[in-house]
């Protein structure tokens, strides 16, 4: 901080007039800080960074946008609405409250039509900010998760452009993997045929699709990576630590809480700090809760995980 004085105080002393006002000096150091990311003096290294609007600038920039739609039917999608809660909570908590604040006079005074949707759990975000009173007026639509024969017919018209066909052995058998009913995970597996089995190509024998399904859950996809490490960017360390031990063990087999416990009580001692993050687990659709057991949601992902990361035991 004293050095960003120092380095203002000069510009203002050997360049008088450069700086006419605190929103022309914000200018002028984003400029400056573009140019320049990173100082570094004997004993010090000081990344510049640019400064940030404040988020009344963007809402109120925002909402002269709209007053342009106001007179016309229109609604307003928010994708991956979680992470950018969770980004804005790092510059501050109060920015996402008066973002949420916005939002819901915009949904009540202006009757803006909104879709929020996201990879992260919603609800448990704003929960765990504290704001859950600011999205009581919204409705959570669950999206129900298809049936086999749905499966089915997605599968199929999803390898249909390819020109691959599944005999109804091998199309029985991938909607065994494909039991959750998510539609993610069957697009991800027919991108997979199409990687590995090509184009203009009939899958007739089951030791033929549980080949390549073991080559689709045995390498590396970017999709699957992401759940591994967005874990580490949204979870404290000792909660990611925590969580990566019981993913790992579930991976396997179905766990009641008692099971569990024990391999992380010396991360999270007090069971209640635990049941949260199974609940985290849950909402953010890694695990599933059959009673009092807890499993993956998703045999594919169960799979994929059990090839890569259940080491982390």
């Amino acid at each position: 901080m004293e050095l960003c004085k120092d380095l203002i105080k000069t510009i203002d002393t050997d360049f008088p007039g450069f700086v006419k006002s605190k929103k022309d000096l914000a200018e002028k150091w984003n400029m400056v800080a573009e140019m320049f990311q990173e100082i570094e003096l004997p004993g010090v290294k000081v990344k510049t960074g640019q400064l940030q609007k404040k988020m009344k600038d963007v809402t109120d920039r925002m909402e002269e946008i709209f007053q342009n739609l106001y007179k016309h039917d229109f609604i307003i999608a928010f994708d991956e609405f979680s992470d950018f809660l969770l980004n804005l909570k790092k510059q501050s908590e109060d920015d996402v409250k008066f973002f949420l604040e916005w939002m819901r006079r915009l949904r009540q005074e202006k009757k803006i039509r909104l879709i929020i949707t996201g990879s992260i759990n919603i609800i448990s975000t704003i929960e765990e900010l504290n704001f859950p009173y600011l999205i009581n007026d919204m409705t959570d639509i669950e999206i129900l998760p298809l049936e086999p024969g749905e499966v089915r017919t997605l599968l199929t018209e999803l390898l249909k452009d390819k020109k691959i066909t599944l005999s109804d052995t091998a199309l029985n058998t991938a909607v065994k993997k494909l039991s959750d009913g998510i539609p993610f995970y069957i697009q991800l597996f027919a991108d997979g045929l199409v990687y590995y089995a090509g184009g203009n190509k009939s899958i007739d024998e089951t030791k033929e699709i549980k080949n390549l399904y073991r080559r689709i859950t045995g390498k590396q996809h970017k999709e699957f990576i992401d759940l591994h490490t967005r874990l580490k960017t949204h979870l404290s360390k000792p909660e990611f630590d925590a969580a990566k031990k019981i993913l790992a063990h579930t991976c396997g087999k179905s766990m009641g809480f008692d099971d569990i416990y024990p391999f992380i009580e010396d991360i999270l001692k007090e069971k209640a700090e635990v049941n949260k993050l199974l609940k985290r687990l849950v909402d953010e659709c890694y695990l599933k809760k059959d009673g009092a057991r807890y499993a993956f949601v998703s045999p594919m992902l169960a799979d994929w995980w059990t090839n890569h990361y259940e080491w982390e035991k």
